[in-house]
């Protein structure tokens, strides 16, 4: 039977860094069989996607183990769960594993709802109160702290790509990103407000202000673009 790839279930799956990869495939080719079979649910890869590739490219055999679920759903949050339980992830890593199951076991709550004849709510926007629900839940799943989750949500909606990358690669802690990022955040509104201020106050009349202060001020001004400009390409 020819194994499934499903992209979204592969996409739950945080990849393996090429350290982590690299051994695994010395290990499998060192030993020359594969030691934990590949599980499927109806003929699709729920967990050993890796192991999979490497033995079908060095023509190496594998066990399969068949899993039961009740829906794709249920699947996900064997996937999600399977994840937390067996690797060694960073905290962004299982933050993120964390969101999709609470997010998945809400909508599945929703399902329920509605099929025990009980009339779903009627906006789909989160109350605040909900909201500090969810990060409390996540934080419990993901076995960190509800500030942590907090300061992960804000890289994601604030940071740039490149500071969350480095936070979800393990590269930088979550404190470490939160840390640079309110500290960018503060100096380029300073920035901004001081050359709004300064701004404002051009052309300046010659009768009211002379021209080595007017020439200074412009210089200030020119500066404070500069720094502004700095702190976004740093961000």
């Amino acid at each position: 039977m020819a194994l499934k790839i499903d992209p979204e279930f592969k996409a739950l799956i945080p990849p393996l860094s090429d350290e982590e990869y690299a051994q695994l495939k010395e290990n499998i080719l060192h030993d020359k069989k594969c030691r934990d079979a590949i599980i499927l649910w109806e003929g699709t890869i729920i967990d050993g996607h890796n192991r999979f590739n490497i033995c079908e490219t060095h023509g190496i055999k594998f066990m399969t183990k068949d899993m039961a679920f009740a829906s794709r759903e249920d699947a996900k949050v064997w996937i999600i769960e399977n994840q937390l339980g067996r690797r060694n992830l960073c905290d962004a890593a299982r933050i993120e594993l964390a969101l999709v199951k609470t997010e998945l076991l809400r909508e599945k709550a929703k399902i329920n709802l509605k099929r025990g004849g009980k009339p779903l709510p009627k906006t789909t926007k989160l109350h605040p109160k909900d909201v500090v629900n969810i990060q409390k839940a996540t934080a419990n799943e993901a076995g960190v702290s509800k500030g942590t989750v907090s300061r992960y949500t804000q890289i994601k909606e604030n940071g740039d790509p490149e500071l969350l990358a480095k936070v979800k690669s393990g590269e930088l802690k979550i404190g470490t990103a939160h840390r640079m990022m309110t500290e960018t955040v503060s100096r380029l509104k300073q920035a901004n407000k001081m050359y709004a201020y300064i701004e404002e106050r051009f052309p300046f009349d010659d009768d009211e202000i002379n021209t080595k202060i007017q020439n200074g001020l412009q210089g200030l001004a020119a500066q404070l673009q500069k720094l502004i400009e700095e702190v976004k390409s740093n961000a």
